[in-house]
């Protein structure tokens, strides 16, 4: 940690040897202003390469980042620019798994305990205007449902399972902070 009266900065190790090496190359004795300014510019320029939305991309409203998505490639490459997170189109990690159950909204999951056959047609119109998926297993296991790759939707003939009891899913589990992720990749 560096420190000084007007800053105050994490430089590794490494750096703050190469700073010192360049100051004593100079021929100037470490002084306590070139000490301190040599490394606050580092740092300053540093944050300044790293951190920032560059194009005010994470203030775009949802349906123009949803109109974008037809052509996913082009937006990563605008993330990429923009100097943001940007994890669409990576395919989500996890453990093997393979699991029996069903599949269904969560909203009328949660909010009401609804599930099952006789709840198919409504749980493919919830998930159809954006309501979460859920994979109840038969052990009693609930898992969120994600994709393989970020930011591309479940092929059709997962969504068509939705609401049908005793179906095997094959993927991998994501746990982070306690709950449970299933990537679904494939369905019998």
């Amino acid at each position: 940690m560096f420190r000084s009266r007007h800053f105050t900065c994490s430089i590794p190790i490494r750096v703050r040897e190469w700073i010192l090496s360049k100051i004593r190359r100079l021929d100037i004795a470490p002084r306590p202003l070139v000490i301190a300014t040599l490394p606050s510019l580092f740092c300053l320029g540093l944050c300044a390469f790293q951190f920032g939305d560059r194009y005010d991309m994470n203030n775009m409203p949802y349906e123009k980042v949803k109109s974008l998505m037809s052509h996913p490639k082009t937006v990563q490459a605008m993330g990429i620019r923009g100097n943001i997170d940007f994890f669409a189109l990576q395919t989500v990690q996890g453990n093997d798994i393979e699991v029996r159950g069903e599949l269904t909204d969560a909203n009328c999951y949660l909010g009401k305990r609804i599930h099952s056959y006789d709840h198919a047609f409504c749980a493919k119109a919830c998930v159809a205007a954006g309501a979460p998926i859920l994979f109840l297993s038969d052990g009693g296991k609930v898992y969120v449902v994600l994709t393989t790759r970020n930011a591309v939707p479940l092929p059709p003939p997962i969504l068509d399972k939705l609401g049908i009891p005793g179906v095997d899913v094959k993927g991998r589990v994501v746990r982070t902070e306690g709950i449970d992720g299933l990537v679904i990749e494939a369905i019998q």
